[in-house]
């Protein structure tokens, strides 16, 4: 049986810290678990979930200063392994390929300035 809760006078508003609604958001994003499984474990709706993500993808104002970290994955154009003697070349025609949370791939130059990036990659996520 489900938890109840009975609320007399005033309705309650509970308020979030920024860290606890990204702590809900990375633990709802992880694979092979739902977000309503997470809403209710922390007993909340799973459209209260859906609508911080889309604040937080839009850049909301709870997000300023919000760093989010994604997984990366290091490929060889021929699809080759690391070679692990190496070293990271700069040059002009070096190409970097990025894929976005929603599956879209961005390509853009390796001297591309960090600012003009991240807002290419906002961009691209909301479109």
């Amino acid at each position: 049986m489900g938890r109840m809760e009975i609320m007399t006078g005033r309705e309650r508003r509970r308020r979030w810290s920024v860290e606890a609604k990204l702590s809900i958001l990375e633990e709802a994003a992880r694979p092979g678990i739902s977000a309503a499984a997470v809403a209710r474990r922390h007993d909340i709706l799973p459209q209260q979930l859906y609508a911080w993500r889309r604040r937080y993808r839009r850049g909301g104002s709870d997000a300023e200063g919000a760093i989010s970290f994604l997984p990366v994955e290091l490929v060889h154009a021929d699809g080759a392994g690391p070679e692990t003697t190496a070293q990271p070349v700069r040059t002009p025609d070096a190409r970097v390929e990025i894929v976005c949370r929603n599956g879209r791939a961005v390509r853009i130059d390796a001297t591309m300035d960090v600012e003009r990036l991240g807002a290419l990659i906002r961009a691209v996520e909301a479109a």
